[in-house]
């Protein structure tokens, strides 16, 4: 289930999977596609999604600059 999503801003894309990977060896579990760049409707965004052991969907957002 999708109730909500908590988004963290980070710097780069290597920042962003480290802390998915952080999440994931921390009783976290990967969830969506793979961290990666995905075309949005505003542009290019590397996104890395997650569940915390509690359930909550986490999500490590970077925006390159344009």
């Amino acid at each position: 289930m999708n109730v909500s999503t908590i988004g963290f801003a980070m710097q780069s894309p290597e920042q962003a999977s480290a802390f998915h990977a952080a999440g994931v060896a921390n009783g976290g579990t990967s969830c969506e596609d793979p961290p990666g760049f995905r075309e949005l409707s505003v542009g290019q965004v590397y996104l890395a999604y997650g569940r915390d052991p509690d359930g909550n969907k986490i999500c490590a957002v970077h925006r390159p600059a344009n």
